[in-house]
């Protein structure tokens, strides 16, 4: 019988949140980065394949991890399938919807990304509309469903390249695995992604598609080093 394969899921590092480049990693981010390839240099841990997401905040993190881990870098693979759901194109659909309906929560468009608490309050109705598919000021760019399919549809592809399979990804991706996993509401699901730790690993077994969670939010790589500063969720 063929061992199932292992899945290591693996948020990227601390973006640049409220900057003009998102997408960049932050100094944090790119320590914690460096430090879990590190870790994975003393566990003498390996893989068979090695996949990223487009984002260049989830390749960097894992072009990172690999030279820190003393692996080629040019090694990965990119694979559109772990790309982060568009949140613009969901701000832009359903502020307006959620202003109306939540008035005190309404924030100058310029000012949305200056107070993360407010942000997340904001942003978490903003997806409840998108899971609902409740239709929105303007086209969707991938409907929940999809996005949840087509996560799902990588790993599997994923899980195909060996025993041992990592791949850096983003806290919605990760969410929709953990929702096929534990059988969770979109709701339910949505509370954990915001409890994603930046540089965390989640790690799932894969057996005929199912996915199967051995370990959540591990972050011991950062923990060692006893610095709060690395502990982060944006």
């Amino acid at each position: 019988m063929a061992s199932r394969p292992l899945l290591y899921l693996i948020r990227h590092g601390q973006a640049s949140f409220g900057a003009p480049d998102y997408d960049a990693l932050s100094p944090t981010g790119e320590r914690q980065a460096a430090l879990l390839g590190e870790h994975w240099r003393r566990l003498r841990l390996r893989f068979d394949a090695v996949y990223s997401g487009r984002m260049r905040r989830q390749q960097d993190s894992a072009r990172r991890v690999l030279e820190a881990a003393g692996e080629n870098p040019a090694a990965l693979r990119i694979e559109a399938a772990f790309d982060e759901f568009d949140h613009r194109n969901l701000i832009r659909a359903y502020l307006p919807l959620v202003a109306r309906e939540h008035p005190e929560l309404a924030l100058d468009p310029r000012q949305l990304f200056g107070d993360a608490r407010k942000f997340q309050a904001l942003f978490e109705h903003i997806v409840a509309a998108w899971a609902s598919d409740r239709p929105g000021a303007e086209p969707l760019v991938e409907r929940w469903t999809d996005f949840c399919a087509r996560s799902l549809d990588g790993l599997a592809r994923a899980a195909a390249s060996g025993e041992r399979v990592a791949v850096f990804t983003s806290g919605g991706v990760i969410t929709a695995v953990l929702r096929a996993a534990l059988g969770l509401s979109d709701r339910a699901a949505f509370r954990l992604n915001w409890r994603i730790l930046n540089a965390s690993v989640h790690l799932f077994r894969l057996e005929a598609a199912q996915p199967e969670l051995r370990r959540f939010n591990d972050v011991a790589h950062l923990e060692l080093h006893q610095d709060p500063s690395l502990l982060t969720y944006r």
